[in-house]
C-alpha cells in the first residue's frame, strides 16, 4: 500500500497503549478508523481524542467488544461493509499480559491468554480477511506479538501465544503472497502502555513484570506508543514482513538464531532429501524482508 489517506482500518485494543498510538498515526495519515475496547469510556476517549486530532475531519468510530466474541466480531465487520464497503487495513492489536512461570499457571489462565492473544488474532484474520480479499482492493495486515514472540522469555503462556502470532503471520503472509494483501507482525520490546494495570485472568489479581523488575525500572528510557505507531505506518507502506522497535534486540536475535543454527546435524545434506524439503519449506517472503530493507 502506498497510499493510505480515505482508506479505512480497524484497530483491535485501540483505546489504549500500542493500538490508540497506531490509530493515531493511522488518522494521521488521513485513515478512517473503527476501534475497539473492552469499556465504554475507554472507547469512547479514544474516539473523541482521535476526533479531535484531526478536527473531525477523519472519520473515527469505537465498539465495545471482547476479541474472543465472534459473533460480535461479525457484526462489526457487517456494519463496516455498511458503511465504508469494508476495511483496507486490520490491526490485531488487542493482548493481555502474563508473566507467570509456565508450572505455576492454572488451565483456565492458559485458555484466557491464548484465547485472548493468540486466537483473538485468528478470530480477525477469519472475520476481516475474506471480506478484504472479496473486495478486490489492496490492503494491509498487521498482528501485535512481542520481541517474547521471538525469544523464549520468561512467562511461558505470554510466549507461546506470541510466538504463535508470529507463525500465524508468517504463515498468512505466505498464503497471501500475490493477493494484493500484505501481512506484518509487530514485535516490540519495552512500551509505555497500561498493560501491567489491564484485564487479569482467572485467580489472578497483581500483575507481574519481567525479570521481576519494577515498572519504574522498566520505563527507564522505553519507547512511547506513538512511536510505536509510526513505526506500524512506515511498515505497512513499505509492506514489511517484520516490524520490529528496538534496535538494542539485535544481539539477543543473533544469539537465538545462531544457537538454532548450531544446533543442525554436522553431516552434510543429502542432495534428494534437500529438493524434498525444499519443496516443502522454500519460501520467497523471507528473502523478500531481506530485499526490501537492503533497498532502503
Amino acid at each position: 500500500m502506498r497510499e493510505l489517506r480515505g482508506r479505512t482500518a480497524f484497530v483491535t485494543g485501540g483505546d489504549s497503549g500500542i493500538g490508540l498510538g497506531i490509530a493515531r498515526a493511522l488518522v494521521g495519515e488521513g485513515v478512517r478508523v473503527a476501534l475497539c475496547g473492552l469499556t465504554e469510556s475507554s472507547v469512547q476517549t479514544a474516539v473523541d481524542e482521535l476526533s479531535a486530532r484531526t478536527g473531525g475531519q477523519v472519520e473515527v468510530e469505537g465498539y465495545v467488544l471482547d476479541v474472543r466474541d465472534r459473533d460480535a466480531l461479525e457484526a462489526v465487520a457487517e456494519q463496516l461493509d455498511e458503511s465504508y464497503g469494508g476495511i483496507d487495513i486490520l490491526v490485531n492489536n488487542a493482548g493481555v499480559g502474563f508473566l507467570t512461570p509456565t508450572v505455576e499457571a492454572g488451565f483456565e489462565q492458559w485458555d484466557w491468554v491464548l484465547g485472548i492473544n493468540l486466537t483473538g488474532v485468528f478470530n480477525g484474520v477469519r472475520t476481516f480477511v475474506p471480506r478484504m480479499l472479496a473486495s478486490g482492493r489492496d490492503g494491509h495486515v498487521v498482528s501485535t506479538a512481542s520481541i517474547g514472540g521471538l525469544l523464549g522469555t520468561p512467562g511461558g503462556l505470554y510466549v507461546a501465544a506470541k510466538f504463535g502470532v508470529v507463525g500465524l503471520m508468517e504463515a498468512l503472509r505466505t498464503e497471501l503472497h500475490g493477493t494484493g494483501i500484505g501481512v506484518s507482525v509487530l514485535a516490540p520490546g519495552i512500551v509505555r502502555t497500561n498493560i501491567a494495570h489491564g484485564p487479569r485472568p482467572p485467580g489472578v489479581e497483581a500483575s507481574e513484570s519481567p525479570g521481576g523488575a519494577s515498572l519504574d525500572e522498566l520505563y527507564q528510557a522505553p519507547l512511547e506508543p506513538d512511536d510505536v505507531g509510526r513505526a506500524v505506518v512506515a511498515g505497512i507502506l513499505n509492506d514489511d514482513l517484520y516490524i520490529l522497535t528496538h534496535g538494542e534486540h539485535r544481539p539477543f536475535l543473533a544469539e537465538r538464531f545462531e544457537a538454532i543454527l548450531a544446533s543442525l546435524p554436522p553431516e552434510p545434506a543429502d542432495e534428494r532429501r534437500s529438493a524434498v524439503e525444499r519443496t516443502v519449506l522454500a519460501n520467497p517472503v523471507y528473502s523478500e524482508a531481506v530485499a526490501r530493507r537492503e533497498a532502503r
